[in-house]
């Protein structure tokens, strides 16, 4: 499972403030990001300027790949649920995130030349996990049809409705991650 995860409206809060405090912003944005993400054991391969590319189930292998990715999810959600508060009363800016998901099968490794070389996932999955992420409203998770088929037994969420996606010829079927079920007991 990968994972698109970006501060909405990032260019519109960097224009109110100035570059250090852009920065002490983004800190500790990606302090919980890593923590939440490390938590669940998946493995961040990529930061962006406003947040990362993260992927579960590669290298390590989990059998539970898009229940941990989910879990994650909605950790990183409520962390910043609380820290978007603290963004308002310290700088009168708005701070929310938008996280993508999408499943199935990447192609995983190194590429790049003997001066930078980056572990990251590459394929139509990985492809979808960003579209996917970029029409994700602030403050929330939505999943591909491909998250949902796996994970609905454990968590509940909510049809959103078929989008238009870049790249991709027909429009996607896209879910909103509400919650963990109460039935389901955390592995981890």
């Amino acid at each position: 499972t990968v994972i698109f995860a970006d501060v909405a409206n990032f260019t519109a809060m960097s224009e109110k403030l100035d570059p250090e405090e852009v920065h002490q912003v983004m800190d500790g944005c990606f302090k919980i990001l890593m923590d939440e993400i490390h938590q669940c054991e998946g493995t961040i391969n990529q930061f962006t300027g406003d947040g990362v590319m993260a992927l579960f189930g590669a290298p390590v292998a989990h059998e539970d790949h898009a229940q941990r990715a989910c879990r994650a999810a909605l950790a990183v959600q409520k962390a910043m649920a609380d820290y978007g508060k603290e963004i308002r009363q310290q700088y009168g800016a708005v701070f929310q995130m938008r996280i993508g998901l999408n499943s199935g099968p990447v192609i995983v490794g190194a590429i790049g030349d003997d001066l930078r070389m980056d572990y990251t996932a590459v394929g139509d999955t990985t492809n979808l996990a960003a579209r996917v992420e970029q029409h994700t409203e602030p403050g929330q998770v939505f999943l591909s049809r491909e998250t949902q088929n796996i994970i609905k037994d454990y968590f509940k969420s909510e049809a959103v409705g078929k989008m238009t996606l870049k790249g991709k010829a027909n429009p996607q079927p896209i879910y909103r991650l509400l919650s963990e079920s109460p039935h389901v007991r955390n592995r981890f």
